[in-house]
């Protein structure tokens, strides 16, 4: 049960949901470049992921300890930074969140040096904080799901308590940060 829950919130699924359904409700004719282009980065990052992990240059393909980090941030930063130049930057309505995601992931990065936090609790927490904003119903439900997510990161052993806390607290940090 652990297992399947952390695979359904992992952060690459929570990023694409948030981005369509944001895409749907703020910008619908944006909806198929917002669709490619998280597809892309997606694509390019699970592709990198797999292949870190196959060749065992990382124990798990999450980049579970914490000095096969510092790679997985800085290809998720590039990656942030051409999707948002792909949606067109700073005319884009979902401009904020992606360059708020962009900061999230900055200090998550700058942390790193000493506390993994989890990406799967921050990315759970700024979509659930982002979408009470542009759809409160999904936005309950997401957040309503996170206690079952850091249970199921702490159950896998992927994290310690103030690793899913803290990413929660940054994403949900980072949600208010895009939505202000």
């Amino acid at each position: 049960m652990a297992r399947a829950l952390s695979l359904v919130l992992h952060p690459f699924g929570v990023f694409m949901g948030l981005a369509l359904v944001a895409a749907w409700r703020l910008d619908p004719p944006s909806l198929p470049r917002v669709a490619t282009g998280m597809a892309v980065v997606v694509g390019i990052a699970w592709g990198f992921a797999w292949r870190r992990w196959r060749s065992g240059r990382w124990s798990t393909v999450d980049a579970s300890r914490p000095q096969e980090r510092p790679v997985l941030y800085l290809l998720a930063l590039v990656l942030a930074i051409g999707y948002w130049r792909w949606l067109g930057g700073g005319a884009s309505p979902l401009s904020g969140g992606v360059l708020a995601a962009v900061a999230m992931l900055c200090a998550a990065g700058l942390a790193n040096r000493w506390i993994k936090l989890s990406l799967h609790l921050a990315s759970l927490a700024f979509a659930g904080i982002v979408l009470l904003a542009v759809w409160r119903p999904a936005g309950c439900a997401l957040l309503a799901l996170v206690p079952a997510l850091a249970w199921s990161r702490l159950a896998l052993g992927r994290h310690r308590l103030e690793e899913v806390v803290g990413g929660a607290l940054l994403g949900g940090a980072a949600g208010w940060m895009a939505v202000a």
